[in-house]
């Protein structure tokens, strides 16, 4: 029984980290000219409309999230080919919470850049 539990936990241990690792990657790259003319008006809006995408993204995960629990079984079948190793639901709270820390980011490089228009 505890090994279980130490896999279970060195298992959710690695996709923390990996998960971690990846966020920075969640907020895509402004586009290239924009840096370039320091076009802060343009990144401030780059930036807003990057973490609005980020809150749908998470918005997602909590709405498979709330799927998930109605129908478990159904949710393991479609996503896991039949595993039981997977739990969807705490792997959709850390998508959800790797999607609204980059949303956070976006929202405070949006203010950065603002703080540049005069």
């Amino acid at each position: 029984m505890e090994s279980i539990w130490r896999t279970r936990l060195i298992n959710m241990f690695v996709l923390l980290v990996a998960m971690g690792l990846s966020a920075c990657s969640f907020l895509a790259t402004p586009p290239a000219e924009l840096l370039a003319r320091n076009d802060h008006v343009a990144l401030a809006a780059w930036y807003e409309n990057e973490a609005a995408r980020l809150r749908q993204k998470a918005t997602e995960m909590d709405q498979m999230v709330e799927e998930y629990r109605r129908d478990p079984e159904r949710a393991q079948r479609m996503m896991s080919h039949g595993s039981p190793k997977v739990d969807f639901v705490q792997q959709c709270h850390i998508l959800a919470a790797a999607y609204r820390n980059a949303e956070k980011e976006a929202e405070t490089l949006a203010k950065s850049h603002r703080e540049f228009i005069p």
